[in-house]
């Protein structure tokens, strides 16, 4: 059985919508891919950026800590230029806050490891031998060293200047063993 030349005519006109249909749909897709990959890869920039800051903030507390800030008190913020990538160009300034004092404990004796410069002589258990009858309490006091551990707290605070609208502040806490009656400065 033959085909009329009209039913023939009627799905030539179909093909050619379909394959239309088809290559829209596959150009969509294609663009939504493209569009995706670049979202993806602005999300991975900006995690590197922001991890890349983290690493210049605490680069920044790392140097401020390393200084004498007991002896020698900072009372500004201290800026740290750092090149990441090496260039010659700063790429992040770290502004680090003064170093704040939060507390200050004596250290008992007994804490201290033998040979501590802080170690009170005394006898092996840690207590003070003191003259005169023995004490009614049971155990006696811990007795105080000769130094106290004062609590710190450094912030650090990066914001990229190359407009990537990348800020981190980095908060860490450092304790530093200083001679017993030393206050906190603050």
């Amino acid at each position: 059985m033959m085909k009329t030349p009209l039913a023939h005519a009627s799905q030539r006109g179909f093909t050619l919508v379909m394959t239309l249909i088809f290559l829209v749909i596959f150009m969509l897709f294609a663009i939504s891919m493209v569009s995706s990959s670049m979202i993806n890869t602005k999300v991975a920039a900006n995690q590197q950026y922001r991890l890349e800051a983290g690493t210049v903030a605490q680069q920044g507390i790392e140097q401020v800590i390393s200084q004498p800030f007991i002896r020698l008190p900072i009372t500004s913020i201290t800026p740290v230029a750092v090149d990441v990538n090496g260039d010659g160009t700063t790429d992040f300034t770290a502004q680090v806050a003064p170093p704040a004092c939060l507390d200050s404990k004596v250290i008992p004796n007994a804490s201290l490891p033998l040979g501590d410069v802080c170690k009170v002589p005394n006898n092996p258990n840690g207590n003070l031998t003191l003259p005169g009858p023995a004490s009614s309490v049971s155990p006696p006091p811990p007795a105080p060293s000769m130094c106290s551990a004062t609590q710190w707290d450094i912030q650090s605070a990066v914001t990229d200047q190359n407009n990537t609208a990348v800020a981190v502040t980095v908060h860490q806490g450092a304790s530093v063993q200083v001679p017993i009656g030393t206050a906190c400065p603050n």
